[in-house]
């Protein structure tokens, strides 16, 4: 015996809502994206040197994937139900304070995550790994 749809029934799965009406799961690499983008919209944020991906010191992930010469931040996410954990590896230009920066790009990604993933970030690393000259290029 099946009941009658409730008229909220319809509305599809919700995070944290009633039993009964699904889930949520948003994936690592969403959140790797979110928090990429987020952080090269921080001025003086670029990604590191394509050498560092190539000899292997950062990992490439979803949300480091690369289109035309825009290069975004490397990340890497581990999420636990709604928190998420990130590492972060990205260059900041010349003359930008490098510690202001990470600081900047660290309230702008904890606000982004929040604000489209439904996650609240716990730990956030970041490593600055080149100082990148006007153009974009690395030192």
């Amino acid at each position: 015996m099946t009941r009658p749809p409730r008229p909220d029934d319809s509305a599809g799965p919700r995070r944290g809502g009633s039993a009964g009406t699904g889930s949520l799961r948003v994936a690592d690499r969403v959140v790797e994206k979110i928090a990429a983008m987020a952080a090269t919209e921080v001025a003086g944020v670029t990604g590191p040197p394509r050498r560092l991906a190539r000899h292997g010191a950062v990992r490439r992930r979803g949300g480091a994937r690369r289109r035309g010469n825009a290069r975004r931040p490397r990340v890497d996410a581990r999420i636990e139900g709604s928190t998420a954990r990130l590492t972060m590896t990205f260059s900041v230009r010349y003359p930008n304070p490098v510690g202001e920066t990470a600081e900047r790009v660290r309230g702008e990604v904890r606000e982004r995550v929040a604000a489209l993933a439904g996650m609240r970030v716990t730990h956030l690393d970041i490593q600055v790994s080149s100082l990148s000259l006007g153009s974009g290029e690395p030192d």
